[in-house]
């Protein structure tokens, strides 16, 4: 119905974000732990539990961490009452006491919750959507190009939503398998007409629309979606690691039918296409933060109800009562849900026909027995986080193991003989960090296709790397010199050059080199596969200061990271590009700049982070042809943008800059004062000429603007959907932004005049004192005002109209807003809701606020 949904455009809301200090989401199982609930619920809060297992010690650790401030705590899909009566009542109550302001928010399927909580509740029962909103909805799943004329099939769609009842996942979900048809009266009508629709002996609460999507997937797809419901609720679902797992399970085969690896058959370019073909039917849906790489996914509780149950046969996920249905005979896979606290390790022992073991809680072990050696079926082994330093030694009995995957473990070591573990091709050793080295014979792993060690404390790899030719995925290289202090031989930087199958490659400690014709050596650029690079350079491998002899060495410093970053080139077919962590150099290399950056034609996302010392942006960026994300980070040496970043200085390009960039963050380029933009656009064809006609979401954060470009804020922008300007210490003024329909503007201090934004519908300003001017806003439907320094309300907001309105103000205020005849009263009366609240303004308080009332 669109519960959970609601819920998060809440909580992840800005205004939500100012108003509470502390925020906790509980995605609440059927079957659930109480000390572990109470131990996540202090880690989200951002607590420290210190692993203790008492629920009197906990409660009172999760009353004192939420103690601090307002809080709001959501407790999602709660099916019983039995968690907040016997787990959360007592804290929550008890830390509100001291603080008032709090609120708990719980979505249910369960009419008769509200009652058996015996909490006083405001009930908002989500509706089933309206005939012109079902209809909105499904077209959004349909391709671009199949939306031209839909219109003449909504009889058609109609009847199908009929039997979607106006639940949005259900609709969602026929869309996307719409989606999959050519768009004609006879290919709806066959779906329309499918015989699932009144498919009996399903079980309660399983939904006859997804065994229609189910059903229409290929043999293999089907097993790939099924695979997915192992992810256990709230954890999400990352596509490297799920198609690793699918290959390694056989689940990928080549056009022949085969599942041999070979390094002609790229297995997971196929498996990447299957993940892609679940999102585009709605089955997994990709997070927020990651809506234009879909690099994570989650699955909705009912999706994965579903194919838990389809799957029942072969997988199981225990959770809290069920432990001894992991002794079951015929179960595959197997996966432990975080909620298990304690799983005795003798039953797992007993499951040695399983080919995937996915550990999400803590393990009982019993030394010296345990060990990994019965399941000699295994292909997929996947723990954290856990204490599994104890089953290093067996690691190597596991001949069939094609995946392996240990995060925040406490493992120190890999087994020595771990090249007997000949099919062994996905390693994934995330933030161990005990673990600080490889073993040797690693490199004699000559099957292998990836390595991640990101966030271990791994400082070298052994020499000899470079023959690991099948690699397509390495995370984490430290690079290193040839020879360290103690005098140990590593692999180089330059032991890369082999690796000529790489899709995707990290490199760590790029300040080490010391010499620009070692990273020459490594031929990123030669790599015609690489599709996703991130140059990481360590914050503190720098030391930027001035003055003396340091001064003179500083200088070379930097020119040496120049010549290093401009060796270590990529190559024209990228799509991802990341330069993060400290790049000291004054200048970004030529082949980010014209003409050479024309050449990137694939790139799509570019993200640059901490440039401390870089004065200029690469010119003519606005040339790539498919860059959809720019991001901008910390970059404080950049005092002006010139033209040449939105319009090319080539006269042959007949695009227009930017051509399909959605997404633009300029965030920390804290003296920038001056972005020239070419306005000769306002006389010419739109359709051509306008930079970033396509964008959607532009934020700019901490910086010196007076204004945003005419060019940008031109009536003939469409895209624009969302603008956050966040710390413009200079910004007077914001108008003409005809598309835009939601507008942050939060410490802008000089910030006279807001309007020309006529489909704007929400606006969030926060402490601009001098906003005189705010009109031009017909569509406005929600208003947030916050200043706890503004002695009266603001003249503009007799001329607006919104729906709603939010203040946040002082003591004073406060009083006088709420007295009907008051001239405060009287600038705020035609508007028909109000929530009016109390703060105070404090000097020492961490956001300037603290609630009184």
């Amino acid at each position: 119905m669109g519960k959970t949904t609601l819920a998060q455009k809440i909580f992840n809301d800005a205004t939500i974000q100012e108003h509470f200090k502390t925020k906790i989401w509980l995605s609440i199982t059927q079957q659930f732990d109480v000390v572990e609930l109470l131990r996540i619920a202090i880690e989200n809060a951002g607590g420290d539990h210190g692993g203790k297992q008492d629920k009197s010690t906990l409660t009172e650790t999760l009353i004192n961490t939420i103690s601090t401030g307002r809080f709001l705590l959501v407790m999602d899909d709660v099916w019983s009452h039995e968690a907040w009566n016997h787990v959360l009542s007592v804290p929550v109550r008890n830390a509100s006491k001291k603080l008032p302001g709090s609120r708990v928010l719980v979505t249910t399927r369960s009419a008769h919750l509200p009652q058996q909580m015996q909490a006083p509740l405001h009930q908002h029962r989500v509706r089933p959507l309206e005939n012109d909103d079902a209809w909105s909805l499904l077209k959004k799943q349909l391709q671009p190009d199949q939306v031209v004329e839909i219109d003449q099939l909504k009889t058609i769609g109609m009847e199908i939503l009929e039997n979607c009842d106006g639940l949005p996942l259900a609709i969602k979900v026929i869309g996307g398998l719409l989606s999959t048809r050519y768009p004609s009266e006879h290919e709806w009508k066959s779906i329309l007409n499918k015989p699932a629709w009144s498919l009996t002996g399903l079980p309660p609460g399983l939904d006859n629309r997804l065994y229609l999507s189910y059903e229409d997937l290929s043999p293999q797809i089907k097993q790939c979606f099924l695979y997915c419901s192992l992810f256990p609720k709230g954890v999400e679902i990352i596509r490297d690691v799920v198609t690793q797992m699918w290959i390694s399970e056989g689940f990928i085969q080549a056009l022949d039918g085969s599942s041999t690896i070979s390094q002609e058959y790229e297995f997971e370019e196929m498996a990447t296409e299957y993940y892609r073909e679940l999102i585009k039917r709605n089955l997994i849906e990709p997070t927020k933060e990651h809506s234009l790489t879909g690099y994570r996914c989650t699955m909705h509780d009912v999706v994965r109800t579903f194919a838990e149950y389809v799957a029942r046969e072969e997988s199981l996920v225990v959770v809290v009562g069920r432990e001894q249905a992991a002794t079951g005979m015929h179960v595959r896979r197997l996966s432990i849900e975080q909620t298990v606290s304690v799983l005795d390790w003798g039953i797992l022992q007993r499951r040695e026909s399983l080919r995937t073991l996915i550990i999400n809680s803590r393990v009982n072990f019993h030394l010296p027995g345990d060990s990994l050696s019965s399941f000699s079926s295994l292909r997929v082994l996947c723990i954290w986080p856990a204490n599994s330093d104890t089953l290093v030694p067996s690691l190597s009995k596991l001949k069939h193991l094609r995946y392996i995957h240990l995060e925040y473990t406490d493992i120190s070591r890999l087994p020595d003989d771990i090249h007997k573990m000949k099919f062994l091709l996905y390693i994934n050793l995330l933030v161990c960090k005990k673990l600080g080295h490889l073993p040797s014979k690693i490199i004699k792993l000559v099957h292998l296709r990836s390595l991640d060690t990101t966030g271990s404390n791994i400082g070298a790899v052994p020499k000899g790397f470079g023959g690991l030719t099948n690699l397509r995925l390495l995370y984490g290289f430290p690079v290193q010199m040839d020879v360290d202090a103690s005098g140990s031989s590593w692999c180089s930087l330059q032991e890369l050059a082999p690796l000529s199958q790489l899709r995707k490659l990290a490199l760590y400690g790029i300040e080490k080199v010391q010499d620009s014709r070692m990273a020459e050596k490594a031929m990123i650029s030669s790599k015609r596969h690489l599709g996703y690079l991130v140059l990481n350079y360590s914050a503190s491998g720098h030391t930027i200061g001035t003055g003396g002899a340091g001064a003179e060495q500083q200088q070379q410093q930097k020119k040496v990271t120049e010549e290093v970053l401009e060796k270590l080139c990529p190559p024209t077919c990228l799509e991802n590009l990341c330069v993060i962590g400290g790049y000291i150099g004054r200048r970004l290399p030529d082949w980010m700049c014209a003409p050479a950056s024309a050449d990137f034609k694939s790139l799509r996302y570019l993200t640059l982070k901490n440039l401390p010392c870089c004065t200029q942006l690469p010119d003519d960026l606005c040339c790539l042809p498919s860059l959809e994300l720019l991001e901008i980070t910390d970059a404080p040496a950049i005092k002006r943008i010139g033209p040449q970043f939105q319009a090319s200085s080539s006269t042959a390009s007949t695009s227009p800059p930017f051509p399909k960039l959605r997404q633009l963050y300029l965030d920390g380029l804290r003296e920038w004062e001056e972005w020239e933009w070419n306005d000769c656009e306002e006389h010419m064809d739109v359709e051509t000429t306008i930079a970033m006609p396509c964008l959607e979401d532009l934020r700019v954060d901490n910086c010196k603007l007076s204004h945003l470009p005419p060019g940008l804020a031109s009536s003939k922008r469409h895209a624009l959907r969302e603008l956050y300007l966040y710390e413009l210490s200079n910004l007077t003024h914001v108008e003409n932004f005809p598309s835009v329909v939601k507008l942050d503007v939060f410490d802008c201090p000089e910030l006279k005049r807001i309007g020309g934004l006529a489909m704007l519908q929400k606006i969030r300003i926060t402490r601009c004192p001098k906003l005189e001017v705010l009109e031009g806003v017909p569509a406005l439907d929600s208003l947030r005002l916050e200043d706890a320094t503004m002695d009266t309300l603001p003249e503009y907001l007799r001329a607006v109209h919104p729906r709603y309105l939010e203040l946040y103000c002082n003591k004073k205020l406060h009083e006088s807003s709420l007295s009907p005849g008051s001239s405060e009263w009287k600038k705020i009366s035609h508007i028909g809701k109000r929530d009016i609240n109390c703060i105070e303004y404090s000097d020492t308080s961490s956001d300037g606020y603290s609630e009184e009332d």
